[in-house]
């Protein structure tokens, strides 16, 4: 199964259309969204993605009531709070905004990748056999505009730049 997980979006609207096109042509089946959408107006460009999109809030997420109220106008939408588990066939799969948060699921030993955001940097770690990795950002305040597509089957990363 291929996941794409991108992170700290923060309104910029051409990088998000952009990046969920080409995530569409590259057959992800799910897309994971560690944070920092920012506004509500985001989740009709996210539900743009093929498959089933799954949002955790970051520390910029102002408007939840609303991003909850939007995200349930879409059958596609999943918002799962401060954190977030996805079961796939090849293991679960744990995401959340902060890179302390998702330490603490890489720690456990108990599942097959954990990303995070928040730092804006693209980073693959590995804990205790545990992929432990952050996107980069789609803003591109301080990394270029990028994304992953992570391969459940053999635990792979391909990183792609806007």
């Amino acid at each position: 199964m291929k996941i794409a997980v991108i992170s700290d979006t923060h309104d910029h609207l051409e990088n998000l259309v952009s990046a969920i096109e080409r995530i569409n042509e590259a057959g992800a089946q799910e897309l994971i969204h560690c944070g920092d959408l920012c506004s509500p107006f985001v989740i009709d460009r996210l539900a743009k993605f093929n498959g089933k999109v799954h949002v955790v809030f970051g520390n910029n997420d102002g408007d939840k009531f609303t991003i909850n109220r939007v995200s349930s106008k879409f059958n596609n939408i999943i918002i799962h709070g401060e954190a977030g588990i996805i079961e796939t066939p090849d293991g679960d799969i744990a995401f959340a905004h902060k890179p302390e948060l998702a330490r603490g699921f890489a720690s456990t030993g108990k599942y097959s990748a954990v990303f995070y955001g928040h730092t804006h940097r693209h980073r693959i770690e590995d804990i205790n056999g545990t992929p432990f990795i952050n996107p980069g950002e789609l803003m591109g305040l301080v990394e270029k505009p990028g994304w992953i597509i992570f391969s459940t089957e053999d635990k792979s990363t391909f990183h792609y730049d806007l």
